[in-house]
């Protein structure tokens, strides 16, 4: 059975650092075929969860290393939240694109994590949602 935990790794770190670089850059085009490319698998994951856990049957979870199930079970920051508001309130779309970051970042926690929570993994598919509704009206 493959894992559908989400670790911060280096290559989903380096797909962070690139992200930011797109969003700095600006060119919307290039930063909707990078999301569905590269964080696509975030809803796909979002999905997976909510099916596997409703059915009582959430082995990659049960199976993980302690480490990581305390990590899969770390709740939103207050931060994270205030992002998927922004996200879903704003009216300046620079502010809902820099949402996902934001809301990844969390304040640089980030670098200290070792994987994804459920809750974040649901939190960003919010946000990426919104992201891609926006990108998609030009």
């Amino acid at each position: 059975m493959t894992s559908k935990i989400i670790l911060y790794d280096a290559e989903f770190l380096k797909k962070f650092e690139e992200l930011k670089r797109l969003l700095e850059d600006g060119d919307r085009l290039k930063l909707k075929g990078f999301l569905l490319e590269n964080f696509d698998f975030v809803f796909k994951t979002q999905q997976y969860y909510a099916k596997r856990i409703a059915e009582g049957d959430a082995r990659d979870f049960e199976e993980a290393d302690e480490r990581i199930r305390r990590e899969l079970m770390r709740p939103l920051s207050h931060r994270q939240y205030r992002m998927i508001e922004q996200a879903f309130i704003s009216y300046e779309e620079d502010d809902v694109l820099s949402s996902l970051w934001t809301f990844l970042d969390d304040c640089g926690r980030i670098r200290h994590k070792t994987a994804m929570s459920s809750a974040e993994v649901g939190g960003c598919s919010l946000i990426l949602e919104q992201v891609h509704c926006l990108l998609t009206r030009e």
